[in-house]
């Protein structure tokens, strides 16, 4: 096998200096390598222009090149024909910019592993069907780059590119076609249930994960009773970089991304706003990035506490608040250093487990403890920075909840709209009402 340490430079330009440590091969590898952030294979949002080897939306076939001034191989030919067969089993679609550029990542990271099986053992449902779906389209591209490539260096008469560009293209069809044949694209205007089975549900066993299994809501079971207090306790053993964040992550329920600065539906935000009123009565402000241009968030939400009998994080925010003169601000640039960060102190704290830890298991957390708190509904979605009560039943469940010490309010800018809970709760009694048939 051709050990192509360029095909990568070559089909996906902002991959060069990538190396394989491995020839590429169409075999299983024994690790997955979007992990468990994988996303979803749904395209979501409006097209957005065409999709070739560089571009996005619709996969178009390479244009034919005059190849009158040069005759290439017949083995070149059979390749080129093997890898234009490979294309047309895939049906011309339209994906939209982000979904393009997560499928062309996807595919770069099973290249780099020297695997293009989208399957590994206990991989997740969603993330299985996102690396096929990214295998098809990834693949597609990867062919005709190579090919437009290969013509190219034909009409240049450049015989040495010809050559190596030839290696790279037979490389690239000969795994592909093995990973097209293992995982057949689908055809087109066929709904996904009247189509053969995937690969997925014909391997799984009694040892695959339940679909979501692995979500932030679900892992908190598999985690100890105070596991963010122990997290807490190796971040000040070992001098935590992110002492601060970690703090606010451990007090109030807000994503990394509201801690940077920037336009928020209604204002500037500057980050979280720490004021320190009384020794007692600490005052943590924040407006949520995520609010669909205003239609949905709560603006501005401000969780009060009280220090003296809150956990060490809210007392640790207090005395740096404090020491800064009774108010300050906490920002950060980037929220993934944040939460690579985090990951990292996961690891350290707890390394038996096999659970990720991220700002997101700790706004899990804290809404599971706020809904045990306080009751599910209104408060807890002000906390969240939700526009609805009906949002936090994505979260934390109740049972992985701990009543709290020291919340003393939870006020926000717009009142979340509430009433679903309430419904659920009632539609409960009722039912218990109803005579046994």
């Amino acid at each position: 096998m051709y050990d192509d340490t360029l095909i990568l430079d070559f089909v996906f330009p902002y991959t060069r200096g990538a190396e394989f440590d491995r020839p590429l091969e169409g075999s299983a590898s024994d690790e997955s390598s979007d992990g468990a952030d994988g996303g979803e294979g749904r395209q979501e949002g409006e097209a957005d222009g065409r999709q070739d080897s560089e571009g996005v939306g619709r996969q178009d076939r390479p244009d034919e090149a005059d190849n009158n001034e040069g005759d290439p191989p017949v083995g070149l030919l059979e390749t080129i024909a093997r890898g234009e067969r490979c294309c047309a089993l895939v049906p011309e679609r339209v994906v939209n910019k982000k979904t393009a550029k997560d499928y062309k990542a996807a595919f770069v990271r099973m290249l780099k592993t020297g695997s293009l099986d989208p399957f590994t053992p206990g991989i997740a449902f969603d993330t299985y069907y996102f690396r096929r779906a990214a295998l098809h389209y990834g693949g597609v591209i990867a062919i005709r780059k190579l090919i437009k490539l290969v013509r190219l260096a034909i009409e240049q008469r450049d015989d040495a590119e010809v050559a190596s560009l030839s290696r790279m293209l037979e490389a690239s069809v000969d795994a592909i076609e093995i990973a097209f044949e293992r995982e057949p694209p689908g055809e087109p205007n066929l709904l996904p249930w009247e189509g053969p089975a995937s690969r997925f549900h014909e391997m799984a066993n009694k040892t695959t994960l339940a679909r979501g299994a692995n979500s932030k809501k679900h892992v908190l079971g598999k985690l100890e009773r105070e596991w963010d207090q122990q997290l807490w306790s190796t971040a000040t053993k070992v001098k935590f970089r992110y002492l601060l964040e970690l703090a606010i992550h451990l007090t109030v329920p807000v994503r990394p991304e509201d801690m940077v600065p920037g336009d928020r539906a209604t204002s500037w935000s500057a980050g979280i706003i720490l004021r320190l009123v009384e020794p007692c009565r600490l005052e943590i402000s924040f407006m949520p990035s995520k609010s669909h241009h205003g239609r949905y968030g709560t603006g501005l939400t401000t969780v009060t506490v009280d220090p003296i009998i809150a956990d060490p994080p809210a007392k640790f925010l207090a005395e740096r608040c404090r020491e800064a003169g009774g108010s300050m601000i906490v920002s950060i640039k980037s929220k993934n250093a944040v939460r690579k960060s985090m990951t990292a102190l996961g690891k350290l704290a707890f390394p038996e487990s096999d659970v990720t830890i991220t700002p997101s298991v700790a706004r899990h957390q804290l809404i599971a403890d706020l809904k045990k708190t306080f009751g599910a509904g209104e408060a807890v979605a002000a906390a969240s920075g939700h526009g609805t009560d009906r949002t936090q039943a994505r979260y934390g469940y109740l049972q992985h909840g701990r009543k709290r010490r020291g919340y003393i309010s939870i006020v926000s800018a717009k009142t979340p709209r509430a009433g679903n809970v309430e419904r659920a709760r009632q539609f409960s009694r009722d039912k218990a009402l109803r005579p046994d048939k």
